[in-house]
């Protein structure tokens, strides 16, 4: 029988400064943001999905790449 799993919804804010300097959330590292304090887990008790991001084109703007339309 499979076990119950927990859903979190987390928002995070992030300063442009962080952006222009290459952050950008995905749900790799957001993956190993959490797995970052569940060390332990198997890789099979942690799924991580953005529900909802900036725009694409707006992070490579502030991070100084020409995007093309």
């Amino acid at each position: 029988m499979p076990k119950q799993s927990f859903k979190w919804v987390v928002e995070f804010s992030i300063d442009e400064t962080w952006v222009e300097d290459g952050f950008n959330l995905t749900d790799e590292r957001a993956r190993m943001m959490l797995e970052n304090d569940l060390q332990f887990a198997y890789p099979e008790e942690l799924k991580v999905k953005v529900i909802e991001a900036p725009n694409p084109d707006d992070i490579l703007r502030a991070q100084g790449y020409e995007v093309k339309k």
